[in-house]
């Protein structure tokens, strides 16, 4: 009798952990495999060993569907060698697993290339949230592959591949968040292809194998812009206009990301609190409803709007901010291309489906509620992580300390006498 059971690597994590598949046979250890997967223990079911298909649980569907072809397809081909009187053994199994799954061809084990094309492949079909990022980097490094005139292997991902290859980057004129992402994302692909076997270097495990990330000064908005916003007058606008300003705004003031406010629907509503389980950490988070997301509400009859897709938000809160007028011009400072760069911006061209738990994080501590509060309410976990969002201004610094009697003469400094 042959059992294929899905089990967590780490069931007590607290964050997201390996699915892996124990296949038994009747063979001296069962065949263990690396599904490529990872879940929140608290969005697995045990009884059913498939993730829990509710809302909040990300691409709970499509990555069930996927384990239900691994779990066809190790019972499929386990009966296959039997009836072919071939000679089956954990190697044996995995081989012909990864050939169905598209893993290696079937004469060698997958090189980086392949695998990185069997990633891809992955990541579009579970629709995971970082598929974008990964196939960036993917074909960056098959142009960079085409310009040196040399094919990469596992083995090629040194440190000295790592200082080219941003070297690389910077020639295209890449931001240098955006170098940082591609190396975060190429680290992903290394440690799988490591999970599944494929790869036994650890050059990538280095600190010197990323590249830094840096602090781009990007202001939130302020109280009086964002009420500029819930009040601007759309009828005359596109529907879509409306429904992402409303879902902004819902953002905003119950300070989440935006996997878990785009899409709310009445039920999180309830009793003058929005109720979310993270799709992020899998936490229960729960806010008070601000006046602004209860007027909201109020003029949708209840209904909160529909999903949208970040590229529709994104653009559509630009347009918005716009018509409500916040276009005083900005100083942009980041290095692009490996070189310092300085634009002149307004201020609406900033905005994003991202700045809306930074705007409400900075207006409620700017408010004056506890920072330690906020953090509860928008599922922060460590105060350094938690300070990276708030944008508290410079310029709000110092126009506060422009009226102070120092700076305005109105009294002389204590013990001094007043400069000639």
């Amino acid at each position: 009798m042959v059992i294929a059971n899905f089990y967590l690597k780490n069931p007590k994590s607290e964050k997201a952990t390996p699915i892996n598949l124990v296949f038994s046979y009747g063979g001296k250890k069962p065949f263990k495999y690396a599904t490529g997967l990872t879940i929140e223990p608290s969005n697995w079911s045990l009884e059913k060993m498939r993730l829990r298909e509710k809302r909040g649980v990300s691409e709970a569907i499509q990555r069930n569907a996927f384990l239900n072809k691994v779990e066809s397809s190790i019972t499929a081909i386990y009966h296959r060698l039997l009836n072919e009187g071939l000679h089956i053994d954990n190697d044996s199994l995995r081989h012909s697993l990864d050939i169905e799954l598209g893993r290696a061809s079937s004469s060698k084990k997958m090189d980086l290339t392949q695998y990185m094309d069997y990633i891809c492949k992955l990541k579009d079909n579970i629709n995971s949230s970082d598929r974008r990022i990964i196939k960036a980097v993917v074909d960056n490094i098959k142009l960079f592959s085409e310009k040196e005139r040399r094919q990469l292997d596992f083995e090629d991902m040194t440190l000295s591949f790592r200082h080219e290859f941003n070297a690389f980057l910077e020639s295209r004129d890449y931001k240098q968040n955006s170098i940082s992402t591609y190396f975060r994302a190429l680290k992903i692909i290394l440690d799988q292809a490591q999970n599944d076997g494929l790869n036994p270097f650890n050059y990538f495990r280095s600190r010197k194998f990323s590249a830094s990330a840096e602090k781009v000064k990007r202001p939130s908005f302020t109280y009086e812009e964002l009420l500029k916003i819930h009040r601007l007058d759309l009828s005359k606008q596109h529907r879509s206009y409306r429904d992402v300003r409303d879902i902004f705004l819902i953002g905003t003031f119950s300070v989440m990301r935006i996997s878990d406010y785009n899409g709310l629907d009445t039920g999180n509503f309830q009793n003058g609190f929005i109720t979310r389980k993270t799709q992020k950490t899998g936490k229960q988070v729960v806010v008070p409803m601000h006046w602004i997301v209860k007027e909201v509400l109020d003029r949708r009859g209840g209904v909160p709007p529909k999903k949208y897709s970040d590229i529709t938000i994104n653009r559509v809160i630009k347009e918005v901010a716009k018509l409500a007028k916040i276009d005083h011009k900005l100083l942009l400072s980041y290095t692009k291309g490996g070189k310092r760069v300085e634009e002149i911006v307004s201020k609406f061209q900033l905005a994003t489906s991202h700045k809306a738990r930074r705007s409400g994080a900075t207006t409620m501590v700017e408010a004056g509620i506890a920072r330690e509060k906020v953090m509860i309410l928008g599922g922060w976990e460590s105060e350094a992580s938690f300070i990276r969002y708030l944008d508290i201004k410079e310029e709000r610094n110092a126009e506060e300390l422009a009226k102070h009697e120092f700076f305005t003469r109105s009294k002389p400094p204590k013990n001094s006498t007043e400069l000639s």
